[in-house]
C-alpha cells in the first residue's frame, strides 16, 4: 500500500494497492445526521479473469436493513487530465450518473465509470428490511454522438448484505461487477490502474457527498445538502493480471465450446 503519492499526470492519491487491497477511512465523518449508515468504514477490492468484487464497510453499528434509505457511488477514472470524463457541476449531472453534487477535479480527467448502489427488497425500515442491494453501473461518453451517461447494467437484488463484525447487524454490502460493464467507458483490463472513490449520499436530487472513502475526516465544515463536493484526492487500485492457470482454464472452455458448436453444425 502506499499514502499520500502525487502522480505527475494527475491529483493526488492517498492509498493504492493491487487484488485484496483494504482502503480505509476514519469513523465519525460522515455528516448531515447522525445516522451511521452515512458513515464509511472501509472498502475492500479485488478481482479475477471476469469480475471487479467490492466489499464497502459502513460504520460497525450501522444496520443497512433497517437504518434508512441511502445510495453509495464508486466513480472511477483513469487519472489522465485529458482523460474525457464527467468534470461537469451543472444541473444536469453534477458530475456524475445519479446527479449528486458529487464530482472529479479536472486534474483526474473527470468521472468516467460510475457504480451507483441502492438498496433493494424492501424500504430499509424494521417494518420493511432491506433484503439485499442492487447497483447500476454506467460508462460516460459511450454513444459517440453527445457527451453523456449510458447505462450498461443493472442489478436490481440479489447483492447480499454481510455481518460484520457483528453476527446481528448488517453493515457491509458484497458487489460482484463483470469487468466486461466496463469496456465502453474506461476499460478495466489486467493491468489496468484506476482512480477511485466511494461515497454515501442521499437517494434522491442533488445530494452532496456525506462521506468520502478517500476523506479521512469531515466533506465540508458547516454542512450543506447540497454543495458541490469536487474530489481533489483519490484512491488507486490496479487490476490484477490472472494466474496462468486461470488464463489457461479460460482458454480450455472456450476452446471446448467451439469444439461443441462445430459437432452440432
Amino acid at each position: 500500500m502506499g499514502f499520500a503519492v502525487l502522480s505527475a499526470s494527475a491529483g493526488t492519491i492517498f492509498q493504492s494497492g493491487g487484488s485484496g487491497t483494504t482502503y480505509t477511512d476514519v469513523l465519525g465523518d460522515g455528516q448531515g445526521s447522525a445516522n451511521l449508515l452515512r458513515d464509511i468504514s472501509s472498502a475492500t477490492i479485488s478481482n479475477d479473469a471476469n469480475n471487479l468484487y467490492v466489499t464497502l464497510n459502513m460504520n460497525p453499528g450501522a444496520n443497512l436493513s433497517t437504518g434508512g434509505a441511502f445510495n453509495y457511488i464508486i466513480g472511477i477514472t483513469s487519472g489522465s487530465p485529458s482523460a474525457g470524463g464527467d468534470t461537469s457541476a451543472n444541473a444536469t449531472t453534477h458530475g456524475n450518473a445519479y446527479g449528486r453534487a458529487i464530482s472529479f477535479d479536472s486534474s483526474f480527467g473527470g468521472m468516467q465509470d460510475f457504480i451507483g448502489i441502492f438498496g433493494a427488497g424492501g424500504a430499509g425500515s424494521v417494518a420493511s428490511p432491506y433484503t439485499s442491494y442492487g447497483f447500476n453501473d454506467y460508462a460516460w461518453n459511450t454513444n459517440g454522438v453527445s457527451l453523456t451517461w449510458s447505462k450498461i447494467n443493472t442489478v436490481a437484488s440479489g447483492q447480499p448484505l454481510s455481518m460484520q463484525p457483528s453476527t446481528t447487524i448488517s453493515n457491509s454490502i458484497n458487489l460482484t461487477v463483470p469487468l466486461s460493464d466496463f469496456a465502453l467507458g474506461f476499460a478495466l483490463t489486467p493491468g489496468t490502474t484506476f482512480d477511485f472513490d466511494i461515497d454515501s449520499t442521499g437517494t434522491s436530487g442533488n445530494q452532496t457527498a456525506y462521506d468520502s472513502l478517500v476523506v479521512q475526516g469531515n466533506i465540508q465544515g458547516t454542512f450543506v445538502s447540497t454543495t458541490q463536493y469536487n474530489a481533489t484526492v483519490l484512491d488507486q487500485y490496479t487490476v490484477a493480471v490472472p494466474e496462468p492457470s486461470t488464463i489457461v482454464l479460460v482458454v480450455s472452455g472456450l476452446l471446448g465450446a467451439l469444439a461443441i458448436r462445430r459437432r452440432k453444425a
